[in-house]
């Protein structure tokens, strides 16, 4: 029961002036992927595994993982990919700079007919000292889940893992 998601797409920001935060240009656009360069393994594994924010949602992170399992990183055709314990179907969703750098990550997969549940999400800890930056990012994550959503025949709400009972309908 796997949606498909779009292999990438990049959207520059145009209201980010040119200021340099941690080597991330603000007006540098962000693409989003589904499998990220093998090379990228440090920087996910940080991202994902070690983000010095996870305090801000541990509860959440710790329900997720009792309900899912843990998350994995793992090479697939030349490419990083997440799998969640040994729940099929799970897709992530990576947010990268110009130079192929993650610097958001989403991990979500239908865990009912009607419902997509997004397991884990990680802005790279460096975007947090701009609110614009690491808000764009989750954004742009959460906008692609929600389209790829939309395009799974049957399924009508997401579901953040990191909130209890929070469920956004995707129709009126």
């Amino acid at each position: 029961m796997s949606a498909a998601v779009r292999q990438s797409s990049f959207v520059t920001g145009r209201s980010f002036g040119g200021e340099d935060v941690w080597g991330f240009q603000l007006g540098a656009s962000i693409g989003i992927t589904s499998k990220l360069a093998v090379e990228q393994r440090p920087a996910l594994e940080q991202l994902l595994f070690f983000n010095v924010n996870q305090h801000r949602v541990r509860v959440g992170i710790q329900q997720s993982i009792d309900t899912y399992g843990v998350p994995e990183i793992y090479e697939q055709d030349g490419g990083l990919r997440v799998r969640v314990g040994d729940i099929a179907g799970v897709q992530t969703l990576f947010a990268v700079s110009d130079e192929g750098s993650p610097v958001g990550v989403a991990v979500f997969v239908r865990s009912a007919h009607e419902r997509f549940a997004v397991l884990h999400l990680g802005v790279d800890p460096r975007l947090c000292l701009t609110t614009d930056l690491s808000t764009r990012v989750l954004l742009k994550l959460m906008h692609e889940i929600r389209s790829t959503a939309r395009r799974t025949r049957g399924v009508d709400c997401i579901e953040l893992a990191y909130k209890v009972r929070h469920a956004v309908r995707l129709h009126g």
